[in-house]
């Protein structure tokens, strides 16, 4: 895979950690102007092909074939569906997209394009979620099975307090379908 990072937050920091473990031959990242020294530090320790601080030279880049967006969720339509119309596969952190209709709209244009679109959801791999999967046969024939998963969000004490990150902020998400 040749891998387009989008972001340099929390979760794509989580993410290098573990980069070396998969097979990507090639690797640049988008920052901006304001995350500069920070995105260029990230690029060295990890060994970065390029640093990108426009999103369209970016996506022009041929070697690359799926883009990682990682950006705030507010964001993960708009730049996916550049990406997706770029023809590129596309790894879109949770959530996904904020409505219904942005997905359907992602959707119809990855199976345009014959291009992979996947939300990076890494619950399937957790050890409850493992234990939970080898022991359900144990229970016999089972028809459905409904689970919940809640995690503890390292802004939810910001947001009790009163200020509203872009993670929880409703407002950010209202947008036209056919708008980015």
């Amino acid at each position: 895979m040749n891998l387009g990072i989008l972001g340099s937050g929390m979760i794509v920091q989580d993410f290098l950690q573990t980069i070396d473990k998969l097979k990507i031959s090639y690797k640049v990242i988008l920052g901006t102007e304001r995350s500069k020294e920070h995105v260029e530090n990230l690029a060295a320790q990890y060994n970065f092909q390029k640093v990108y601080y426009d999103y369209d030279e970016l996506l022009k880049d041929e070697n690359l074939d799926t883009i990682y967006v990682a950006l705030p969720n507010h964001l993960h339509y708009s730049f996916a569906k550049k990406a997706l119309l770029a023809n590129k596969n596309v790894i879109i952190e949770k959530p996904c997209v904020t409505t219904y209709d942005e997905f359907q709209d992602l959707k119809q244009i990855a199976t345009e394009r014959k291009k992979i679109m996947f939300e990076a959801v890494t619950l399937h791999y957790l050890p409850a979620y493992l234990k939970i999967r080898a022991d359900l046969p144990k229970l016999g024939d089972i028809k459905i099975v409904s689970m919940n998963y809640s995690q503890y969000s390292s802004r939810y004490n910001k947001f009790k307090a009163g200020e509203i990150l872009p993670a929880f902020d409703p407002q950010k998400s209202r947008r036209r379908v056919n708008g980015y």
